[in-house]
C-alpha cells in the first residue's frame, strides 16, 4: 500500500476511534523517520501521526505511547529545520494534553526534546517553552528527576541539560528555593553530576561547574538544613572527586569557576560566607575558606584519585590513570591558596601512590639496591614506556616544589616512624602513619628514580642535613626498633650517605649590603671553643689535592666531583661541612649507636648516665634476661682495664698503668678488688646470636665506616687546634678511648660468634689503616704549612678528612694494651672450629692483622708456636 494511499483511507474514516494493525503502522512510520531519508519523507511522515493521533485520541494515544515514541523521539536531534516546526506541533497538540500519562516515557521524551535547546536556533525558545510547560503539567521534581537521568544515559544531551538548568537558576532566591531542580533521587542527581562535571566538553563542564558552586558552597553543603538536597560527608568527596579534574582542561573559564567554589565565591565573585570575610579580612578569605571548609574535602577527594577509587566516572585506562593525580597536583599549585597546604597535607599519599603505580607498571615487585647504584631499577623503568612516563610526571611536580621540601618532609617521616601507636593512626598524616619499613622503602626508591643532579645543592647540602637527623633519630629510639627495622633503616642512611656529594669550595658568606663586594666579605667559623674567627675569602680557590684532604684513600667514598658551582644556601644551613656540622654529627650518632648495639644486644649491657647525685636506682627493664646497670665511665674503664697488660695479680693494685685511657671514672668505681671489673661479670651470655643481629650489626659497621671517610672545611686555627689536639704527647692530655672503639675491640676479644667477631675486626683494623693514614697525611700537611711559599692558603677553608682515632689512642693501643695478640688468637682460634665457610674471612683478617700490627712477632709467633706444637703435629 502506497503511503498517500494509506493517508486518504484514514482521512476518509476520521469517525473511527480504533486504528487496525497498528503495531504494523506504527513500525514503518519510523521507518520513514531514519535520519538517511530526505526531509520530504520525514514531512509526509509527520503529517500521517497527526492524522493518526486525531484518529485515536488522547485516550488511546496515553496507551499506545509506546508504539509511536519510538519513531517520534529520535527525530528532533537529526530533523531538517523544515522538519523541527511540525514535529514541535505533534509535541504540543497531542503530548503535552497527556499530562501524568507520559510519565513512562518521560525520560524518553525530555531526551528528545533536549536537542532544540541548540543556542542560536529558531526553535530553541519554543523548545524552552515546551519543556517548561511539560515541568508544570508532570511537576518540577518529576521532571528534573528525569532530566538528570537523561543527563546520565546519554551524553549527547549533557550540553543542552546542563543549560537548560543554569538558565532557569534564579539568582535572586536561594537555592533551598529552588531545590526542585535537583529532582527527587539524591543519587541519581550526584551520578549525573558527577559524569557531566568530567564530560569530554568544555561547555558541559563549564555549565556543571555553575550549578554546583550554586547549589553546593562548600560552607553548607553538609548542612540539612542549608543544602537543597542531604549530602554526606562521601557523597561531597565523590562529587569533588569528578570536579577537580577539570584543573586538566587548563582552561581559564573552568579554573576560575573551580576556584571559586573552592574558595567560597559565587559565579560573580561575591562572597557566599559573608561572617567568615568580617572576621579574617578580605585579602585572606579565600584562605580561610578553604583551610577552614573545603581543604579536609579535597584531600579526601584526592585520596580517592590516588587509590582509583573513582566512582560514577567513565572507565578509564593505561597510562592516564597514573598521571592523573600528579597532573593535577602540579595544576593546583598555580594556586598559591591551595595547592602548597594541600601537597603539605598529601604528600605522603603521593609517593605511596608514585612507588604502587611504578609497581604496577613494571608488573613484578620492585627490587630495590640500598648500594649507591640502582641501575637496575633505573634500567627496567627506561624499558617500561608506562613506568617512564610515571617518574616524568613525578619530577614535574617534585620541581614545581621549592628544592628541599622532598627531603626535608621524608626526613621528618623518618622520625615520625618511630613513634608508634596502636592504631597506626597519627594526625599528622591524611592517611595511615608510616611505618620505618615503609619510609625506608619509599625513601630508598626516591634516591634512585628522582634526578638527583637537577639541583646541585640536593646533594651537597640536603642530603648531609637529612642524614644527620636520620643517624640521630636511629641512635636515638634504637631500643623501640626490632632488629630487621634497624638493619633496614641503617641500610637507608647508608643509601643516603651513598648519594651525598661534597661541594668543591665551601662558603658561608655574611649578608652584606647588596652593593658589598664578596672578596671584602668574612666567613664566621665556629672554632672548637666556640669562639668566632673571622677568615677573609676570595671568590675562587685552587683546586685541592687528594693528599691533602685524605679523600682518596677509601674506595667505598662516592667520587667527588670538582665542576660543582657553589651553592647558594640559607645561613641557618651553612655548617654542613664545617666543624661541628651535618656531617660531623652523622659520624657522631652511629659512633654512639654502635656502642649501644653492643651494650644491649651483644654484651647484655644497660648503660647508665653518669648523673651529679650518683644516688638514683636504675630502671630496670623487662626482657628474659636482667642486664646489669653501669655508669658510661665504669663501663669505659672496664673496657680499658680489659686490654691492659696486667703484671700478676699481688702487684696489679700497686702498678697501674700510667696512660691507660679513661682515668675519669669516679673515685667510688675504682674502689674494690679487681674482680669487680672482671668484664665476664658483667657481659651477659646472650647465647646464639641471631641472624637478625648480625646482619644489624654489619650494617651499623658499614656505614659507620663510611661516614669516617668523609672530610669535612676547617680553616687554619682549626686545623692547628685539630693537628695538636690528635698529635698530643701521651700524658699531657687526655687521650681517652672512644667508647664505641672499646665495644668494638670488646666485640672482637669476647663475642662467641664468628660473624660478628669478623665484621668487628674488619671494622677496627679498616678504622686503624685510615686513622693512620689520614694522620701521616695531616701530620705532612703541617709540616708543608710551614714551609715558605705555601702560606698562600691561609685563611680559607680547607677540606681535611679527620682521622676516626687518634694517634694517641693508636699509640696506646700498641703498646699499653695486648688488643693486637688477643685479636690474633681469636683469629688463629677460628682456624680450629668446626667454622670453615669462615675460614677464607679468617685468613684474610689475619694477613691484615700481620700488616697493621705493630710488631710482626705478634702473628709470626702464633704460627710458629703451632708449628712447634707435638699436638697439633
Amino acid at each position: 500500500m502506497e503511503g498517500s494511499g494509506y493517508r486518504g483511507a484514514l482521512q476518509s474514516n476520521l469517525k473511527y476511534c480504533l486504528l487496525p494493525r497498528r503495531l504494523i503502522i506504527s513500525k514503518r512510520l519510523a521507518q520513514c523517520l531514519h535520519p538517511a531519508l530526505p526531509s520530504g519523507v520525514h514531512l509526509k511522515a509527520l503529517e500521517t501521526y497527526e492524522i493518526i493521533f486525531k484518529i485515536i485520541g488522547t485516550k488511546w494515544l496515553s496507551r499506545d505511547l509506546f508504539l509511536y515514541s519510538s519513531g517520534l523521539f529520535p527525530l528532533l536531534s537529526h530533523a531538517a529545520m523544515s522538519v523541527k516546526p511540525l514535529l514541535l506541533g505533534l509535541y504540543e497538540t497531542y503530548f503535552l494534553p497527556l499530562q501524568r500519562s507520559l510519565l513512562p516515557s518521560l525520560q524518553a521524551f525530555i531526551t528528545g526534546l533536549l536537542p532544540g535547546l541548540e543556542e542560536g536556533s529558531e526553535i530553541y525558545d519554543r523548545t524552552d517553552v515546551l519543556l517548561q510547560k511539560l515541568s508544570v503539567v508532570i511537576g518540577p521534581e518529576v521532571f528534573y528527576s528525569s532530566l538528570w537521568g537523561s543527563v546520565l544515559v546519554s551524553s549527547s544531551i549533557r550540553l543542552p541539560a546542563s543549560l537548560f538548568v543554569v538558565n532557569h537558576i534564579n539568582r535572586d532566591l536561594s537555592a533551598n528555593t529552588q531545590s526542585y531542580m535537583l529532582g527527587n533521587d539524591r543519587q541519581l542527581a550526584i551520578k549525573s553530576l558527577c559524569v557531566s562535571v568530567m564530560d569530554s566538553n568544555v561547555l558541559v563542564q563549564r555549565n556543571t561547574l555553575e550549578i554546583l558552586v550554586f547549589f553546593f558552597p562548600f560552607h553548607t553543603c553538609l548542612d540539612s538544613g542549608d543544602c537543597p538536597m542531604s549530602l554526606n560527608r562521601r557523597d561531597v568527596t565523590h562529587i569533588l572527586s569528578c570536579a577537580i579534574q577539570t584543573v586538566l582542561r587548563r582552561d581559564m573559564s573552568l579554573n576560575r569557576r573551580l576556584f571559586a567554589w573552592l574558595l567560597g565565591s559565587d559565579i560573580k565573585g561575591g562572597v557566599v560566607a559573608p561572617e567568615l570575610k568580617s572576621t579574617s579580612g578580605e585579602e585572606d578569605y579565600g584562605s580561610c575558606f578553604f583551610a577552614k571548609y573545603s581543604k579536609d574535602l579535597l584531600v579526601q577527594a584526592l585520596m580517592q584519585i590516588l587509590h582509583q577509587n573513582i566512582l560514577y566516572s567513565d572507565t578509564e585506562q593505561g597510562l592516564l590513570v597514573y598521571l592523573k593525580p600528579f597532573r593535577i597536583l602540579v595544576s593546583l599549585l598555580d594556586k598559591p591558596e591551595i595547592g602548597p597546604p594541600l601537597v603539605g597535607d598529601l604528600f605522603l599519599e603521593v609517593i605511596r601512590a608514585f612507588y604502587a603505580y611504578c609497581r604496577d607498571a613494571l608488573g613484578t615487585d620492585i627490587k630495590l639496591s640500598y648500594g649507591q647504584s640502582g641501575s637496575r631499577l633505573i634500567s627496567a623503568i627506561k624499558e617500561n614506556k608506562n613506568a617512564s612516563e610515571i617518574v616524568k610526571t613525578v619530577n614535574l611536580l617534585i620541581t614545581s616544589l621549592s628544592s628541599d621540601f622532598l627531603w626535608d618532609y621524608m626526613t621528618l617521616c623518618f622520625e615520625h616512624s618511630f613513634r608508634k601507636s596502636g592504631d597506626g593512626s597519627d594526625p599528622k598524616y591524611v592517611g595511615r602513619a608510616p611505618c620505618v619499613s615503609e619510609v625506608c622503602t619509599l625513601l630508598v626508591f626516591l634516591l634512585d628514580v628522582i634526578p638527583l643532579e637537577l639541583y646541585s645543592e640536593v646533594q651537597t647540602q640536603y642530603l648531609p642535613q637529612m642524614l644527620s637527623y636520620m643517624a640521630q633519630s636511629l641512635s636515638e629510639n634504637m631500643d623501640s626498633l626490632s632488629l630487621p627495622e634497624l638493619t633496614q633503616a641503617l641500610k637507608t642512611c647508608f643509601k643516603v650517605l651513598s648519594k651525598v656529594q661534597m661541594p668543591p669550595a665551601y662558603l658561608d658568606l655574611e649578608s652584606g649590603s647588596p652593593d658589598s663586594s664578596p672578596s671584602k666579605e668574612s666567613l664566621k667559623v665556629q672554632s672548637g671553643s666556640e669562639t668566632e674567627v673571622e677568615v677573609g675569602e676570595d671568590a675562587l680557590y685552587p683546586p685541592l689535592k687528594s693528599e691533602d684532604s685524605g679523600i682518596g684513600l677509601s674506595a667505598s667514598t662516592p667520587e667527588l666531583s670538582g665542576y660543582l658551582r657553589i651553592p647558594k644556601v640559607c645561613p641557618e644551613k651553612g655548617d654542613v661541612w664545617k666543624k661541628g656540622g651535618s656531617v660531623q654529627k652523622t659520624l657522631l650518632c652511629i659512633q654512639d649507636l654502635v656502642a649501644n648495639f653492643a651494650s644491649k644486644h651483644l654484651f647484655g649491657l644497660q648503660l647508665q648516665p653518669q648523673t651529679d647525685g650518683g644516688s638514683d636506682e636504675p630502671v630496670k627493664r623487662k626482657g628474659h634476661w636482667e642486664p646489669k646497670t653501669i655508669t658510661v665511665p665504669q663501663f669505659k674503664q672496664m673496657l680499658s682495664d680489659f686490654f691492659t697488660q696486667r703484671p700478676p695479680m699481688s702487684k696489679q693494685k700497686n702498678n697501674r698503668i700510667e696512660h691507660s685511657p679513661s682515668r675519669s671514672a669516679s673515685k667510688k668505681g675504682n674502689k674494690g678488688s679487681d674482680e669487680e671489673w672482671d668484664i665476664n661479670r658483667y657481659i651477659q651470655n646472650m647465647g646464639q646470636m641471631s641472624e637478625d643481629c648480625r646482619e644489624a650489626f654489619a650494617a651499623a659497621c658499614h656505614f659507620l665506616l663510611d661516614c669516617a671517610t668523609f672530610p669535612v672545611y676547617l680553616s687554619e686555627e682549626e686545623m692547628e687546634q685539630l693537628h695538636s689536639a690528635l698529635f698530643q704527647v701521651p700524658g699531657s692530655g687526655d687521650a681517652g678511648f672512644p667508647l664505641w672503639f672499646k665495644s668494638l675491640m670488646t666485640v672482637c676479644c669476647c663475642v662467641k660468634d664468628c660473624y660478628i667477631q669478623n665484621v668487628a675486626i674488619s671494622t677496627l683494623l679498616e678504622v686503624v689503616n685510615h686513622s693512620q693514614s689520614l694522620s701521616l697525611v695531616m701530620e705532612d700537611r703541617m709540616k708543608r704549612s710551614k714551609m715558605a711559599g705555601y702560606s698562600a692558603v691561609f685563611g680559607k677553608l680547607q677540606m681535611v678528612t679527620v682521622p676516626p682515632v687518634s694517634p694517641g689512642v693508636l699509640k696506646v693501643i700498641a703498646e699499653k694494651t695486648d688488643f693486637y695478640p688477643r685479636v690474633a688468637h681469636v683469629l688463629w682460634n677460628q682456624l680450629n672450629m668446626e667454622t670453615r665457610e669462615h675460614h677464607i674471612t679468617c685468613v684474610e683478617l689475619f694477613y691484615r692483622l700481620h700488616c697493621l700490627a705493630p710488631s710482626a712477632n705478634i702473628c709470626e709467633e702464633i704460627i710458629c708456636q703451632t708449628l712447634l706444637d707435638h699436638d697439633k703435629v
